[in-house]
């Protein structure tokens, strides 16, 4: 029985001895993987950050840890594009974070940590791998630069003087040209124009938008974050009806590098998910599919000549869409740059005139020289209400627009907001 009973207390030591054991059991080293998706746990300041990738590289107690992400163009379908590109990184303004590290043995993984900054940010970070997954924690991540302030901005009324001519605009368009000689038409009204005609099809097609319009409408508040996250709330029609939603963080991102420049970093995947979920009929995110239906829905058109008149129009979008892919695309790890002005009172931010000239030239002139798409476009303006006693007019203002555009001296694509006021929106 004394023998019985020393056995008895001799289990505890036992068991914690096995257990010391089974701690100190040292870990097989990793060598070298890439954890993106789901072996990837990535946060950043508590939120969770999809679509980046992080490869370790172990050498003993040592490790190099890269931070980035990569897009694949082949993953939106019929827009002829394909490879990957690099996308906008963990933090603002770094395409790729690269790290020496000390590992420990913690959990049942190599842990390391360290403190780092990039360009216009700080951050900490620990991190965990094991041969199956990596979690990587981002905290007290802070732009140098600080949040723009106020940090929350609503887009500007529309407005108008008392002679008609807009004095305020959530969305505009600044042009200035030297005039083409022997040309008497002032071809400025017809692109400024562009933020203010109702020519987006709402409510089933049986009413009209402008630009300005739609952007009023549809985002109710911008927030600019200190920690360089960009949330806004707007109108979403995901699950088939209208309601009030707001963007995830660690999605859009943003960091003033200078007094008078801002750049966005958009995680591709996020932007056209946001998208897709609002323009497919209610798809919850989680089953958005770029390679589904690519960029957009299936016309509903019936009629044989309603139907021709789809496809002509449909060729024109997917040709500006392919070509502000293949021109956005490649820019956007690095963040898109914006000219921006604030007093506290107002908001200006734009696409400046060489950036603007840039875009046009590559996006828009080449659908301009194209027949059967002009084509398309002249039968779409002359369905809207609004603009077909303007038919003639708009057509040679159009045929006039390559030659002009290559005499502009100014042009702006710009935003406009004013400080968040609750009870202004509606």
């Amino acid at each position: 029985m004394r023998h019985t009973y020393l056995l008895l207390a001799a289990i505890p030591v036992l068991t914690l001895v096995s257990c010391h054991d089974d701690d100190s059991t040292p870990l097989v080293p990793i060598k070298e993987k890439t954890y993106t998706g789901t072996s990837l746990e990535l946060f950043s300041n508590g939120q969770p950050m999809p679509s980046k990738s992080v490869t370790f590289i172990q050498d003993g107690d040592k490790a190099r840890v890269s931070v980035y992400s990569l897009f694949d163009l082949s993953q939106i379908a019929g827009m002829g594009l394909e490879g990957e590109v690099p996308a906008p990184g963990a933090v603002p303004g770094a395409p790729r974070i690269e790290w020496n590290v000390g590992l420990t043995q913690a959990d049942g993984a190599w842990a390391f940590s360290g403190k780092g900054t990039e360009g216009v940010c700080s951050y900490s970070y620990q991190g965990y791998a094991t041969s199956e997954k990596m979690r990587l924690y981002l905290t007290d991540v802070r732009l140098l630069a600080g949040a723009i302030s106020p940090s929350v901005w609503q887009p500007a009324p529309i407005s108008k003087e008392a002679d008609g001519s807009y004095k305020s605009l959530p969305f505009y368009i600044d042009w200035q040209y030297d005039p083409i000689p022997g040309v008497d038409l002032d071809l400025t009204p017809f692109v400024d124009a562009l933020a203010t005609l109702p020519i987006i099809p709402v409510y089933g097609g049986t009413a009209y938008m402008s630009v300005a319009e739609a952007l009023h409408e549809v985002v109710k508040t911008a927030a600019f974050l200190d920690d360089g996250n960009m949330i806004f709330t707007y109108v979403s029609s995901a699950g088939g009806a209208y309601q009030i939603d707001q963007t995830l963080p660690n999605r859009f991102q943003y960091a003033v590098v200078s007094p008078s420049e801002v750049r966005l970093y958009l995680d591709p995947m996020s932007l056209f998910g946001l998208y897709l979920v609002n323009a497919s009929g209610g798809t919850p995110a989680d089953k958005v599919n770029l390679n589904d239906h690519g960029l957009f829905p299936a016309d509903g058109s019936t009629s044989e000549d309603d139907a021709g008149s789809a496809s002509a129009l449909a060729a024109v979008r997917s040709e500006i869409t392919a070509s502000a892919l293949k021109y956005f695309m490649p820019r956007m790890a690095e963040g898109l740059p914006l000219a921006f002005k604030t007093d506290g009172s107002a908001l200006d931010l734009y696409i400046d005139t060489d950036m603007a000239v840039d875009l046009f030239n590559n996006i828009i002139i080449p659908v301009l020289g194209n027949d059967t798409h002009m084509a398309a476009i002249m039968r779409y303006i002359s369905s809207l209400p609004e603009l077909k006693p303007l038919l003639p007019q708009l057509e040679k203002a159009l045929k006039l627009l390559p030659e002009a555009f290559l005499r502009t001296n100014t042009l702006r694509l710009g935003v406009a907001l004013v400080p968040f006021t609750s009870g202004t929106q509606k």
